[in-house]
């Protein structure tokens, strides 16, 4: 390879490399206002999270209960006479 081709195929890189960042620019730019929405809904969806399962706590609490209410009254039917 000669210096006149080696002179264009670096132009050539230089072209290819420019178009490159001219397209990735817009993509940079929105890249950090991207990434705080995907924290707050991130931050968002866990508080959803956690009421969730402060309901299911409560929801199984309550079975747990009527069912050890069941079992008690089901048990004290079944007793043998004295």
């Amino acid at each position: 390879m000669n210096l006149e081709q080696a002179v264009k195929a670096l132009q050539d890189n230089l072209v290819v490399i420019a178009e490159i960042e001219r397209r990735q620019s817009p993509l940079l730019k929105d890249h950090p206002e991207r990434i705080v929405a995907i924290e707050e809904r991130s931050a968002q969806l866990n508080l959803e999270i956690q009421e969730i399962q402060k309901r299911t706590d409560l929801k199984l609490e309550e079975l747990t209960d009527k069912l050890n209410g069941l079992i008690g009254f089901v048990s004290g039917q079944h007793k043998p006479p004295q």
